[in-house]
């Protein structure tokens, strides 16, 4: 069965998107909720649900200023990503608004779904215009990796998709594939604005959701977003699980709408819902370090059929990344990829100048804490649920 506060937190949620009054128990504690809130990134969520009970006590303070402050931070989140839309259009460079730029206008109030960045994928033959944009409105470059670039003005962060899918995630990627224009559609003849149909979007937000949760953890406002989102479409569903079938996501699908049912039906759960909301509720916005790590350690030994392989292979990796990656620390690679070898000799003397943490040496060291069982148990674990690796 799903804990007290899992079902309190769920009731919370409920009514915030529904505008009713929370069921709660006697035992609620606000102040855990605060914490499991700021966690997961739905502080206005639970705030707005709280908000028609006399149960915020103590953490009303703490739920008040943080939902203000949130508020403002998504205005501005909204209306620079708005300015830069409006200079792509009037550039006529062809462009998707994705994730949760699409998905904080479905809700009753935009701040009720916080965004850490603004994803936008668009054509990079036309990245030195879009770079110029940028520029021109106060952002600048921090990095690239193997599926977006990432420009930052203060806390503003837009990443730039260079494809919907990271090559690496090997099973999605064969679905969604390197060029997916030919699936989008304009949305508007006097916009350079384009769309996947609302069925293609759904299976792109589940698939974006399970490669998280099968990558070390997803939070809560994922399943949100799947409740809020087929409030608002009108689905095929037959479509849907048909093309979810094809990436051997079907399972999983299953179990998840199951999940849904449970949250915002009233439907009775089973071991297979519990777990899942379990490991969801044990989870932050985008996974736990310690889960990270697990998956990373099963989806090496995947690959190489055999845990000390595929320990071995990340090693050489994350001492020898590749020229892409390599590129987005030191983009004057681009030009220059005979300097390669001397720029890993580089970064391999800065990381062990580095106090601690997210160093490559660090990582390596925490690789290497992972046991056989624990990789084993988290196999298990995802075949449980119908995601495992499957590539």
């Amino acid at each position: 069965m799903i804990t007290t506060l899992e079902g309190d937190i769920i009731s919370i949620v409920k009514a915030s998107l529904l505008d009713t009054v929370p069921d709660l128990s006697k035992e609620f504690d606000p102040k855990e909720a605060y914490v499991l809130a700021v966690k997961h990134q739905i502080v206005p969520l639970i705030y707005y649900g709280l908000a028609k009970t006399d149960k915020l006590g103590v953490a009303g303070t703490k739920f008040l200023m943080s939902t203000a402050n949130l508020t403002q931070y998504s205005a501005i989140q909204l209306e620079e990503a708005e300015n830069f839309f409006d200079r792509l259009d009037k550039a006529e460079i062809p462009y998707l608004k994705m994730k949760g730029t699409i998905l904080k206008k479905l809700y009753r109030y935009p701040e009720m779904r916080m965004m850490s960045d603004i994803d936008v994928y668009a054509k990079m033959d036309r990245y030195e215009e879009i770079k110029a944009i940028l520029t021109d409105l106060g952002y600048t470059y921090k990095t690239e990796s193997n599926h977006e670039i990432i420009w930052e003005k203060g806390k503003i962060v837009f990443e730039l998709h260079k494809r919907l899918i990271p090559s690496y995630t090997k099973d999605l990627f064969s679905y969604f594939g390197d060029d997916p224009w030919d699936r989008l559609t304009r949305v508007d003849k006097n916009r350079f604005e384009y769309k996947m149909t609302e069925n293609d979007t759904y299976i792109y937000l589940f698939t974006h959701f399970a490669k998280h949760y099968r990558d070390g953890g997803i939070g809560i406002k994922f399943l949100t977003d799947f409740y809020v989102y087929e409030k608002n479409n009108s689905l095929d569903y037959q479509y849907i699980e048909n093309e979810l079938n094809k990436i051997g996501m079907l399972e999983f699908y299953k179990n998840t709408k199951r999940v849904l049912d449970v949250w915002f039906f009233d439907k009775e759960g089973d071991e297979i819902t519990d777990f899942i909301t379990g490991k969801i509720f044990a989870s932050s916005t985008y996974g736990e370090k310690k889960a990270k790590l697990e998956a990373e350690a099963l989806r090496l030994a995947q690959a190489n059929k055999n845990a000390k392989a595929g320990k071995r292979k990340r090693k050489l990796q994350m001492i020898f990344p590749p020229y892409q990656q390599m590129c987005g620390k030191y983009p004057f690679l681009k030009g220059w990829a005979i300097l390669l070898p001397l720029m890993w000799v580089v970064r391999i003397i800065s990381a062990l100048f580095k106090k601690k943490g997210g160093s490559a040496i660090a990582s390596l060291n925490n690789l290497d804490k992972v046991t056989n069982e624990q990789i084993e148990r988290y196999d298990a674990e995802l075949h449980y649920v119908g995601i495992p690796y499957n590539f």
